[in-house]
């Protein structure tokens, strides 16, 4: 699924800044998608479409540990910008950084 891998670039973006959460559409889908030789468009729809797989397939164990008391089985999957700013957020108060986030997840 592409869309791992415009995740993986938007998590790895907003754990270093967290500001271009703010502006997602203007700014981070931009970016990712200039990084990744394609366009913002095609960079959303992807981050949703994993999403959504990760959210219907994932282990259920842990999309309870990264987000928590926020999981809603009626209001179902997060949008794209919650589901990156959680997972920055997680990865952010539990690892310090990537740096020091284990590999093996």
């Amino acid at each position: 699924v592409k869309g791992y891998q415009y995740i993986r670039t938007a998590i790895m973006m907003a754990v270093e800044d967290t500001a271009p959460l703010t502006y997602i559409t203007k700014q981070l889908y931009p970016d990712i998608a200039k990084l990744h030789r394609t366009v913002a468009s095609c960079v959303e729809r992807s981050i949703r479409t994993a999403i959504e797989l990760a959210w219907n397939r994932g282990s259920r164990s842990k999309i309870y540990e990264i987000f928590g008391c926020s999981v809603n089985n009626k209001k179902g999957k997060p949008s794209n910008s919650e589901f990156i700013a959680m997972v920055a957020d997680h990865i952010r108060l539990n690892y310090g950084n990537l740096n020091n986030f284990p590999s093996d997840i």
